[in-house]
């Protein structure tokens, strides 16, 4: 997401409200392919929902793994890309109706307090996840080491108090936990290989990085609003560029370093 001078509102609307909210801004909506690092980048409105981005609702393949943040979590989008083949791993929206497979109801936070007290570092089986879009899946969990779990619930409780409010127990109870679902069947990914694998997930984050700490991308000196929107056309221009010349010279390494490289280009 990159803030824009208000004056952009009619060009890139931004979420608005009270507080911080910006009237203007850009979300831009990315996938990037891990094995080839094939790149796609859609601007939309930053009011634009995650979990209705075009990257949200693209169809992958027959035999290819999705790994998408919680914001783009979308079950109709999950039980399509399951009909034709695809696969996804993804965390689990808080909230969400999870059932057995029978259509028994699994009260989460109960369950898992069940599950603590029997000594289970991890667990998985089969459920339905939705009420009225309902998605056959593995629910997987792993139990966080107590450092992070506390971490968890004090952010939790910090943006918690921000609103006015404090979180329920029920939910500081989640914080205890990794929550995913996957489609993938278990003698293709076990629940250890999602786990591993879903790390993978934060090379976006650390290209959003790049991009902004190296490039300058979201920065401007200007403040002219029109003068700051064309700096950012051109930086992407750049960002895109560059990332087309370090596909030809360092995906293939597995030692390769994106700064590296970027630093290299810059000189």
């Amino acid at each position: 997401m990159i803030g824009l001078p208000d004056e952009l509102k009619t060009i890139w609307a931004g979420t608005g409200g009270s507080g911080n909210a910006s009237k203007a801004s850009l979300k831009l909506d990315t996938s990037l392919e891990l094995k080839t690092g094939q790149l796609k980048v859609h601007l939309l409105d930053g009011k634009h929902a995650d979990n209705k981005c075009l990257s949200a609702q693209q169809t992958i393949q027959k035999g290819e793994l999705r790994l998408q943040d919680l914001g783009y979590f979308n079950l109709a989008g999950m039980k399509k890309q399951s009909k034709v083949g695809g696969y996804w791993v993804s965390r689990l929206q808080p909230r969400t109706c999870v059932t057995q497979v029978d259509g028994t109801a699994i009260d989460l936070p109960y369950f898992l307090k069940n599950i603590a007290k029997d000594q289970y570092s991890h667990f998985e089986m089969d459920v339905l996840v939705g009420s009225q879009e309902q998605v056959n899946a593995r629910l997987l969990l792993w139990k966080l080491p107590q450092e992070a779990a506390a971490r968890r619930r004090a952010k939790l409780t910090k943006n918690a108090k921000k609103q006015g409010r404090m979180p329920k127990k029920s939910t500081l109870v989640l914080c205890d936990w990794n929550i995913f679902i996957t489609n993938t069947e278990k003698d293709k990914l076990t629940l250890e290989e999602c786990f591993l694998l879903y790390g993978v997930r934060w090379q976006i984050e650390l290209l959003f990085k790049l991009w902004k700490n190296y490039s300058g991308l979201g920065h401007s000196r200007s403040k002219k609003p029109y003068r700051i929107l064309c700096e950012i056309y051109l930086k992407l221009l750049v960002v895109l560029f560059q990332h087309w010349i370090v596909l030809t010279s360092l995906w293939g390494k597995p030692k390769r370093s994106l700064v590296k490289g970027t630093q290299m280009l810059r000189e």
